[in-house]
C-alpha cells in the first residue's frame, strides 16, 4: 500500500494491485483487511501531520455535508454482498458527525428503477439511520445507474429533502456492474451542479464507467473492491477541508522512543467480539465472518438472513445457509431448474391414479371426483351415475330416460310427450279421422281396432261389416217366417197364420173354429180360409156352404132300436147312454156281468194345439159315455204326456161316469213334446199296478190317443204291453204316423186302429169305438144291408164313398202343408 499526500498535507492512499490481486479479485478482500487499513493510514497520517488528538471517544470532526448514498440494488448483487454493502454504509457513518446541523445522510437504492429509501432530513440521529440502512430491502432488478444520478440530482438534492445551501454535497455512488444506460452525461451534469461524486466499485464493477461517474481526479475518487472503502471517510473529511483529530491515547511509543505503533486491542484479546476482532489504535471495531451480520451489541453476530431481503424469487420457501440461500418447495411441489421456481407434482397430470372419471390434484397426491351427474362410490375412485328415474325423482307420466343427475320424460308407444313434457296424451287415431273403419273405431294408443254396431259383424278386411243375418244362418226359432234386423230377427206367419204370445210360433187362423165362415155343417179350415164340405151322408149344394141330406136313415128300413145315424152312403145304430147295442147292431141293452179296467193315453203335446185339446177332452168323455162305470165295474184311468208324463187320476180315483168327464174337463194342456214311449213304459209299469187301482182277472184295455210321430221309440214299451195282458187301441190324428199306431194296436188292426186327418171327426171314431165288455171284444161298424139293391152294390157303394172321403180329407191336408212349405221357403228368400 502506497500513501500520499494531498497540496492540504492530507493523508490519501495509493492502491497498488498487488500480482495476486490485480483486477477484479479485489472483492475478494473483506471488512478486516479494510480496517486494517484504515488503522495503519491513520497512524502514519498522524506522523505525517501534526493533528490535535481528541479523546478516546472523540469521533473524527468534519465540517457539515450533505451525503447521499447511491446503492446498487440489482439482482447481480449477491445477498451476502448486499449486506456487506449495508455494512459498509453503517461502518462509514459511524465515523461522521452527523446530526440536522452536522453531516446529513440520506440513502437511495436503485436497480431498473429509483427508489429513495429515505432523504437528508428523514433522520436527524445515528440511530434513526441505521435502522433504516438496515431495513433496506434490495430490489433485484436491473442497473440504471445514470436514472439513479439523475434522481440525486433532481430530487435527493433538493431543498425539500433537507440539502441545505452552501453545504458540500457528496454522493457516493456503489455499483458491481456496468450500467444498462448513459452515464457520463448525467453524471457530467450532476458535476457541473457542485455534487462531488465517488464511486465504489464491488465485484463485477467496470473501472471505465466508474470513472465516467466520479469527480476527478480518479485516485481520490474512484475505488475499485472494498479494500479501498476505508480511505472514503478520509476523503469525505478532505472535501470539507477538516481536521482528523487522533487520540494519542491509541498509541504506545516503541523502543527507539521515536516511533509509535497503535495499541492492538485484538491481538491483546481485550475485546468481546464474538466472531472478528478489528483492531484501531487504541480500540477495536467488532465484526463478523462472512455471511454474519453484527447485532445492534456491536459484539455479537447472527448468520446473515438472505431470504428475509426478499429478493430470493423463491416460489416457495426460501432456506438462509451460510453465504447465500437456497429455494425449496413445500410437500407436493418439485424445484424447477432455475432453483427458484416449483412446479407441483400432479400425479393426475402423470397418469398415477386410479380415479375413474375425476382426478383432482393436489400438491404430491390427487382426488377422486366424478363428472355431473355422477356420485362417488365408497371406494373413492369409481363413480356410479346419479339416476333420479330409478330413484323416483321425476315427474314423468310414462317413462324416465335416464341421464347423469338429469332425465327426459317420454312416452310409451301410442303416446305423444305434451308440452309440459312430463304428461302425455293418447295418440287418438280414431279422434283425428285417421282410419278407415266403417263404422265404430276404437282407438288404442298410436293405433285402432274397427268394430261393428249391434247386429253387425267385422268382415275379414276387418275395416268393413256385414249385418249379421240370424235369419239365413237359421239361427233362430222362427216357425214360419224370419224378418232379419241387424243381429237380430223378428218372427212372422205366412198368410193366414198369427203369431202367437210366444212370438216365434204360429197359429193357423182358424175361420172355422172361430165361426167365422157360413158353412151349413163342415167347415174345414185352411190359412186364413176355409172351405165348406158336408157330413157323410149329405152332399154340397152349387152355393158351397148348404148341404143336402144323404141320409138313409130316412129314406130306409133302418130298424134302429133307439137312434139311427146316417153316414155317406150308410148309417148305424146307437144306444142310449149307459146302454150297449146289441149283437144285431139294432138293439140296445147292458151287460152288468163283464167289467174292465181301462186307461187312456192322450197326447198333450205342442202340436195338438189348445183348442184341438178340448176336442181330445171330448172323446175321452164320449168313450167314457158308453161304458158301465163304478167300483164294482168299469175303472178309467187318464194319463197325459207330452216330453214328460203325468198321471191326471188314477183307475182307483172316481166310480161314478160324471166325475171322470168332470175332471177330464179341467185336465190342463201340458203343451210340450211328444214321448209316446215313455208315456207307454209309465202305463205298464205304474198305470196298471194295484197300487193304481188295477184289479187281477179283470181284461186291462189301454187306449192311445197321439196327433204326431213319437219322439223317442215305442216298439220295446208297445210290445211290453200286449205281452203283459193288455189290449191296445191306437187313435191318430192329423201328422200321427200310421206304421207307430199299428205297432202300438192289438191284432186285428181294423178292430184296434183308428185315424182321421182332423180332429172334427174324432166324434165319429169314438162312436165307432165300442167297447165290448160282453162275451164279444168289441163292436165296430156295422154292416148295412140295402133293402132296394143288391148287396154287392150297396158294399161297393159305401166302400167307394168312404175312400173319396177320405181321399178329400187328405187332400185338403196336404194342400194346406203345402202351402205353409211354400211361405217358409219364400220367408227364408
Amino acid at each position: 500500500y502506497l500513501f500520499h499526500s494531498d497540496a492540504q498535507g492530507s493523508v490519501l492512499p495509493s492502491t497498488v494491485a498487488s500480482p495476486e490481486r490485480s483486477g477484479s479479485q479485489t472483492n475478494a478482500l473483506n471488512m478486516r483487511e479494510l480496517c486494517v487499513c484504515v488503522s495503519v493510514l491513520l497512524a502514519l497520517a498522524t506522523q505525517a501531520a501534526a493533528r490535535p488528538k481528541a479523546g478516546p471517544e472523540q469521533k473524527c470532526k468534519s465540517g457539515p455535508v450533505d451525503l447521499v448514498f447511491i446503492i446498487d440494488g440489482s439482482r447481480s448483487v449477491r445477498p451476502h454482498e448486499f449486506e456487506t454493502m449495508r455494512k459498509f454504509m453503517i461502518d462509514i457513518i459511524h465515523t461522521l458527525d452527523v446530526g440536522a446541523n452536522a453531516t446529513r445522510v440520506g440513502v437511495v437504492q436503485y436497480s431498473s428503477q429509483v427508489q429513495n429509501e429515505f432523504s437528508l432530513k428523514t433522520h436527524g440521529k445515528l440511530q434513526g439511520m441505521v435502522k433504516g440502512i438496515n431495513e433496506i430491502i434490495p430490489l433485484a432488478q436491473g442497473t440504471m445507474t445514470g436514472l439513479a444520478i439523475k434522481y440525486v440530482m433532481n430530487h435527493a438534492f433538493t431543498a425539500a429533502e433537507g440539502d441545505r445551501p452552501k453545504v458540500p454535497n457528496v454522493a457516493v455512488i456503489v455499483t458491481d456492474g456496468r450500467p444498462q444506460d448513459r452515464v457520463a452525461e448525467v453524471a457530467a451534469e450532476a458535476r457541473d451542479k457542485g455534487i462531488e461524486i465517488y464511486a465504489v466499485g464491488v465485484a463485477r464493477a467496470d473501472m471505465t464507467s466508474l470513472r465516467a461517474m466520479a469527480s476527478p481526479p480518479y485516485e481520490d475518487h474512484v475505488f475499485l473492491g472494498w479494500i479501498f472503502a476505508w480511505s472514503l471517510s478520509m476523503a469525505v473529511s478532505t472535501s470539507v477541508r477538516a481536521p482528523l483529530v487522533l487520540s494519542t491515547a491509541w498509541y504506545t511509543l516503541n523502543e527507539d522512543g521515536k516511533t509509535c505503533k497503535a495499541i492492538d486491542l485484538c491481538a491483546e484479546e481485550k475485546h468481546d467480539c464474538e466472531q472478528i476482532c478489528i483492531p484501531s489504535p487504541g480500540s477495536f471495531t467488532c465484526g463478523c465472518n462472512t455471511g454474519y451480520t453484527l447485532n445492534d451489541d456491536k459484539k455479537t453476530c447472527t448468520m446473515i438472513d438472505y431470504c428475509s431481503f426478499g429478493n430470493h424469487s423463491c416460489q416457495h420457501e426460501c432456506v438462509s445457509v451460510l453465504n447465500g440461500y437456497f429455494c425449496h418447495c413445500n410437500e407436493g411441489y418439485t424445484l424447477q431448474e432455475d432453483g427458484k421456481t416449483c412446479q407441483m407434482i400432479d400425479l393426475c397430470a402423470e397418469g398415477k391414479h386410479d380415479c375413474e372419471q375425476l382426478c383432482i390434484a393436489s400438491p404430491g397426491a390427487f382426488t377422486c371426483d366424478c363428472n355431473a351427474g355422477f356420485t362417488l362410490n365408497d371406494d373413492n375412485k369409481t363413480c356410479t351415475m346419479i339416476d333420479l328415474c330409478a330413484e323416483g325423482k321425476h315427474d314423468c307420466e310414462q317413462i324416465c330416460i335416464a341421464s347423469p343427475g338429469a332425465f327426459t320424460c317420454n312416452c310409451n308407444a301410442g303416446f305423444t310427450l305434451n308440452e309440459d313434457k312430463k304428461t302425455c296424451t293418447m295418440i287418438d287415431l280414431c279422434a283425428e279421422g285417421k282410419h278407415d273403419c266403417e263404422q265404430i273405431c276404437i282407438a288404442s294408443p298410436g293405433a285402432f281396432t274397427c268394430n261393428c254396431n249391434a247386429g253387425f259383424t267385422l268382415n275379414d278386411d276387418k275395416k268393413t261389416c256385414a249385418v249379421i243375418d240370424l235369419c239365413a244362418e237359421e239361427k233362430h226359432d222362427c216357425e214360419q217366417i224370419c224378418i232379419t234386423s241387424p243381429g237380430t230377427f223378428t218372427c212372422d206367419c205366412n198368410t193366414g197364420y198369427t203369431l202367437n204370445d210366444d212370438k216365434m210360433t204360429c197359429t193357423m187362423i182358424d175361420l172355422c173354429a172361430e165361426g167365422k165362415h157360413d158353412c151349413e155343417q163342415i167347415c174345414i179350415a185352411s190359412p186364413g180360409a176355409f172351405t165348406c164340405d158336408c157330413n157323410t151322408g149329405f152332399k154340397l149344394n152349387n152355393d158351397k156352404n148348404t148341404c143336402t141330406n144323404l141320409d138313409l136313415c130316412n129314406t130306409v128300413e133302418h130298424g134302429c132300436e133307439h137312434q139311427c145315424i146316417s153316414t155317406p152312403g150308410s148309417y148305424y145304430c146307437i144306444c142310449p147312454e149307459g146302454q150297449l147295442l146289441a149283437e144285431d147292431g139294432k138293439g140296445c141293452g147292458t151287460c152288468r156281468s163283464a167289467n174292465i179296467d181301462l186307461v187312456l193315453l192322450i197326447d198333450g203335446s205342442k202340436s195338438v194345439r189348445p183348442q184341438n185339446f178340448e176336442l181330445v177332452k171330448q172323446f175321452v168323455n164320449q168313450v167314457v159315455d158308453s161304458l158301465d162305470v163304478s167300483a164294482h165295474g168299469t175303472r178309467v184311468g187318464l194319463v197325459q204326456y207330452s216330453s214328460r208324463v203325468r198321471t191326471e187320476f188314477a183307475l182307483k180315483m172316481y166310480q161314478k161316469a160324471d166325475d171322470i168327464k168332470k175332471a177330464v174337463m179341467n185336465v190342463e194342456y201340458m203343451e210340450k213334446g211328444t214321448m209316446t214311449g215313455l208315456a207307454l213304459k209309465h202305463m205298464v209299469e205304474n198305470s196298471f199296478s194295484e197300487a193304481e187301482g188295477a184289479r187281477k182277472n179283470i181284461p186291462r184295455v189301454g187306449l192311445v190317443f197321439t196327433d204326431g210321430r213319437s219322439q223317442d221309440d215305442i216298439t220295446e214299451w208297445a210290445k211290453k204291453a200286449k205281452e203283459a195282458g193288455i189290449t191296445m187301441y191306437a187313435v191318430g190324428v192329423g201328422k200321427a204316423v200310421e206304421d207307430e199306431l199299428h205297432e202300438i194296436a192289438s191284432e186285428p188292426l181294423d178292430k184296434h186302429f183308428f185315424y182321421t186327418t182332423d180332429f172334427t171327426f174324432i166324434n165319429q171314431i169314438a162312436e165307432n169305438l165300442k167297447l165290448n165288455v160282453c162275451a164279444e171284444e168289441s163292436q165296430g161298424e156295422i154292416e148295412v144291408k140295402d133293402p132296394c139293391a143288391c148287396e154287392s152294390l150297396v158294399e161297393f157303394q159305401q166302400a167307394t164313398m168312404s175312400t173319396l172321403e177320405q181321399l178329400k180329407t187328405k187332400l185338403v191336408g196336404m194342400t194346406a202343408r203345402l202351402e205353409y212349405m211354400e211361405d217358409q221357403l219364400l220367408s227364408r228368400k
